[in-house]
């Protein structure tokens, strides 16, 4: 199941858009506020309705902020399988696992609980059995999570380690932020809540992480993306992102969408290449950069 388009009115920064998702791997780019985050929710949001008649009180659940004047929200998704219903799995910006513990119990008892149901989902999620014996999905991205994290990700009493190759627990509290993500995907992949036939959403996943890591986690999410799992990601990163052309093989089909501010609130211009888009702020201040490191070795 993949999602093959998305139209929104009156949502978030969005007044009326379509965008074109057919792609295997969808890459966002876009300054702050051109609203890449409130475009992956709105996927998951739709995965757990009526294919995508999203309920405002959804919205609030998961963190979208709204302008009343704007109600309704209108849009849907069209996914290739429209008898089938969409498995989507949304990773946050911010890590939840170092939290975990006694989290969901609480979100549970309090109305006014200060976490929107994406972080605590993907703790559910996260928290759930792990396979005995890992699937040809997970032994086929496995050993690169491994190698980044230099060993394996624990859960005990509701908390979660990685223990390390040489034997060492370390908790998910003392860890490398950027680590954390790494844990989380092999938890995921473990407890196969990542899985054939789905849709990954993962904000930002480059945040906190090494650059030196950067290729890893790119062919990670490509040969995911082989196996018939479809990715969306933001970055701000230009290296990430990058890498995405980099590292592609011919067979992969891979959309690069720039969100950008402009009369009549926020558009989406989509190509097949990263170098293709002409509303590229990433692109823009690495050139930036470049002119000024120029400047400085040659001079006028």
């Amino acid at each position: 199941m993949s999602v093959r388009k998305i139209r929104v009115n009156n949502y978030s920064v969005f007044a009326d858009m379509e965008i074109d998702t057919e792609a295997n791997v969808n890459v966002l780019v876009g300054q702050n506020g051109t609203g890449k985050t409130h475009l992956l929710k709105y996927i998951y949001v739709a995965s757990k309705l009526d294919k995508s008649k999203v309920n405002i009180d959804f919205l609030r659940q998961y963190g979208v902020p709204f302008d009343k004047s704007n109600y309704p929200v209108q849009g849907y998704l069209v996914t290739d399988k429209e008898e089938s219903s969409l498995d989507a799995l949304y990773i946050p910006v911010k890590d939840m696992l170092t939290h975990a513990k006694g989290l969901l119990a609480m979100a549970e008892k309090y109305r006014d609980f200060p976490f929107d149901r994406t972080l605590t989902d993907i703790i559910k999620r996260a928290n759930q059995w792990t396979l005995k014996e890992p699937t040809l999905l997970a032994k086929a991205i496995l050993p690169h999570l491994e190698r980044m994290m230099d060993g394996q990700v624990v859960v005990q009493d509701e908390e979660f380690y990685i223990r390390k190759h040489d034997g060492r627990m370390v908790s998910f509290t003392v860890e490398a932020e950027g680590l954390k993500k790494i844990g989380l995907l092999w938890q995921l992949l473990m407890t196969e809540n990542i899985h054939e036939d789905m849709v990954l959403l993962w904000d930002e996943p480059e945040a906190n992480l090494n650059p030196e890591f950067f290729p890893d986690l790119v062919e990670c999410l490509l040969e995911l993306s082989r196996h018939n799992i479809q990715i969306f990601v933001s970055t701000h990163n230009y290296i990430f992102a990058k890498y995405f052309d980099v590292r592609r093989r011919q067979a992969d089909r891979i959309f690069f969408h720039a969100l950008y501010s402009g009369e009549n609130g926020v558009h989406c211009e989509t190509k097949n290449t990263f170098a293709e888009l002409e509303h590229n702020a990433i692109a823009d201040t690495f050139n930036a950069l470049l002119n000024e490191v120029y400047d400085l070795q040659v001079g006028d």
